[in-house]
């Protein structure tokens, strides 16, 4: 027989097995790299929308008070603009009425002076047509 020539390979085979296991070690922590870096992203966004939603409440919040507010604001607006209405209604019906007053008035005093007038006439008459109205003027009994 012939001798071969036979090298010993285990030295080559156990490098490469490290070599796979090595790659395949780096294979897994890249991967686990990833998925935190993944991880801490969607940390990071869950964190700024938690920011964001927070800023909103608050400015919803404070936006809900103006609100409130402005209607409170409102509501008195109104109720003081029905009072003046009322008070309104109320000074026309009193102007009214004093209107009719002074309508009445005003026919007593031009009764008046027509009275007067007629006083003054009788005045101008004669002592005779005096004494004849005065006459007049008297009941009969």
């Amino acid at each position: 027989m012939k001798k071969a020539n036979v090298l010993d390979l285990s030295p080559l085979e156990s490098l490469l097995d490290s070599l796979f296991k090595f790659a395949a070690s780096y294979d897994q922590e890249r991967s686990n790299l990833v998925d935190k870096t993944c991880e801490d992203e969607k940390l990071e966004l869950i964190s700024k929308s938690k920011e964001h939603l927070e800023s909103f409440k608050i400015e919803a919040s404070e936006k809900v008070k103006k609100v409130s507010s402005s209607e409170k604001k409102l509501k008195r607006i109104v109720k003081r603009l029905q009072t003046l209405q009322q008070k309104r209604e109320n000074l026309e019906g009193v102007r009214e009425a004093t209107q009719k007053e002074v309508e009445e008035i005003q026919v007593k005093v031009s009764a008046v002076e027509t009275e007067v007038s007629s006083y003054n006439n009788v005045n101008l008459l004669t002592v005779d047509d005096s004494a004849n109205l005065e006459e007049q003027e008297k009941p009969r009994d």
